[in-house]
């Protein structure tokens, strides 16, 4: 059977995998890709978005494909695009919509009760789409799959989790295919997961729900073994050109030391092309800092987050000590690996002096990027309870969130950033090119106060762009590949369409 995937501009690992499992099983597979254009989580400009919108083309090439279900991957950003597409396609196609991903998996009774949702997938999507697709197949649904909840005769039908996957190494290489094929920016960077899970469960994350979710269901944090991986690169090297790889594990670096050993000597004896990585502070050792410099790591995105030990324990729940979060920085500095920091603006109760003190750690800390989000709350995460009893939130911002109505990403402002401290955000895109004294003098006499904050796109361009070699500036790469491949699509249809109307 045909199964069409509706896909927002960021390339989504997961689908890969259920793609892979689905196509192993003889089905076939394809991604409908929104560029989205002017309308991303760095930029916002309507009338261009307007002018460069890919919806009407997507219905019309799943119409040529004729599905037999459409799925959606959907986070909560983007929930409301996928709501608005949806609809349009419910509206033009007689064929059964699947909402999964991690917004239908925290709040799938607000999901299904769309008239354009017919399913809604609850966690690991790989087994059951693939019970699903082979009971679509037999010409009868199966309403008894777990993970799946459907609607039937006007009432839904909510089946239990079932278990994790516990054996990663069981599972097919990912379809990179599916997102190269759809657009070439997907190719400029090779996403990678070598571990599903977190060991923590910070407040404000969806592991703190996940993790309540899939409980008795497995152990939750669980790991590739490091010649899976390295067999993953090679063949995807040889097939693709790999030229740069992004590891999207929560923690990278949660991988125990006999892994490393083994990553370190084969990565940079078979693949040799740079990787960035993510990790918690208590993770980074000076040993597994000594072995990814040797296999060749360029940058690590470091989670602090909060420079208040107060915030990280009490609001958090992320138990990282002052010490751990200085020395983490010093062993990568001493190792050579560059440095990127996660950075929170805009927690619940958080102290305006907080935000002063981050920049003073950084101006005498320096780092080669530094992010700075705006706190924002996403469903059933447990930060959620803590602004209701803090009465930072009402029911009517609960449900607006859990539907995805008036919010705006995490990279952009977050939820409740004031005015000053979207001064400081501004200060912080600028704090790395101005000498240390400079920083100083601002910081003391307040001058940030006479800051105007600007766009998130120049935060982007002066604190993500510009801060990293070309080189290896995956993000940008992939930028301008998607705007150039999609802005040149566009225009040769308008083009042709106009010619072919001259015709006539």
């Amino acid at each position: 059977m045909r199964v069409a995937f509706v896909n927002d501009s960021c390339e989504r690992i997961g689908v890969e995998y259920i793609s892979a499992v689905l196509k192993l099983h003889g089905h076939s597979v394809k991604l409908f890709n929104d560029p989205q254009l002017f309308d991303d989580e760095n930029v916002t400009f309507r009338s261009l978005a307007n002018f460069f919108a890919y919806k009407k083309t997507i219905i019309s090439e799943l119409r040529e494909y004729n599905p037999d279900l459409v799925c959606f991957s959907v986070v909560t950003d983007f929930y409301q695009w996928a709501c608005k597409l949806a609809k349009m396609i419910k509206s033009e196609l007689d064929v059964p919509i699947l909402f999964g991903g991690i917004h239908a998996t925290s709040v799938p009774e607000n999901v299904i009760k769309n008239d354009f949702v017919d399913m809604v997938c609850r966690g690991e999507g790989e087994y059951a789409l693939l019970d699903l697709a082979n009971s679509i197949q037999k010409g009868a649904i199966e309403y008894d799959i777990k993970n799946i909840w459907f609607k039937k005769e006007g009432q839904i039908i909510r089946n239990e989790a079932r278990p994790l996957i516990e054996d990663l190494d069981s599972l097919p290489f990912p379809d990179k295919s599916l997102f190269y094929e759809a657009s070439p920016h997907f190719s400029k960077c090779y996403f990678l997961m070598t571990n599903r899970g977190c060991a923590y469960a910070c407040s404000y994350c969806s592991n703190s729900f996940m993790k309540k979710f899939y409980k008795d269901k497995g152990r939750y944090l669980r790991f590739r073994s490091a010649n899976n991986v390295i067999d993953e690169l090679v063949i995807s090297k040889e097939k693709y050109g790999i030229r740069f790889v992004r590891i999207h594990d929560d923690d990278f670096l949660t991988h125990d030391i006999p892994w490393f050993e083994e990553f370190a000597d084969k990565y940079s004896k078979l693949i040799k092309v740079p990787f960035a990585c993510f990790t918690h502070p208590n993770s980074v050792t000076p040993q597994k800092a000594k072995l990814l410099k040797e296999a060749g790591c360029h940058d690590i995105e470091l989670g602090v987050q909060s420079i208040s030990s107060n915030t990280r324990h009490n609001i958090m729940n992320r138990p990282v000590t002052d010490q751990q979060l200085h020395d983490s920085i010093n062993i990568l500095k001493d190792s050579g690996i560059k440095i990127i920091t996660d950075n929170i603006l805009g927690m619940p109760n958080q102290d305006p002096k907080e935000i002063i003190d981050l920049l003073k750690f950084y101006n005498e800390n320096r780092v080669m990027k530094i992010y700075c989000f705006g706190f924002r709350h996403y469903p059933a995460t447990d930060i959620i309870e803590y602004s209701k009893k803090e009465s930072l939130l009402s029911e009517e911002d609960i449900e607006n969130l859990e539907n995805g109505v008036n919010v705006k990403t995490f990279i952009q402002s977050g939820d409740i950033l004031s005015f000053e401290q979207k001064q400081l955000q501004t200060f912080f895109a600028f704090l790395l090119y101005l000498p240390k004294q400079v920083n100083n003098y601002i910081l003391k006499h307040k001058l940030y106060k006479l800051i105007i904050p600007l766009p998130y796109f120049i935060h982007v361009i002066f604190s993500n762009w510009l801060r990293i070699p070309f080189k290896f500036n995956w993000a940008l790469h992939i930028t301008i590949s998607r705007y150039s491949h999609y802005i040149f699509k566009k225009l040769a249809c308008s083009l042709k369409f106009k010619s072919n109307a001259a015709n006539k």
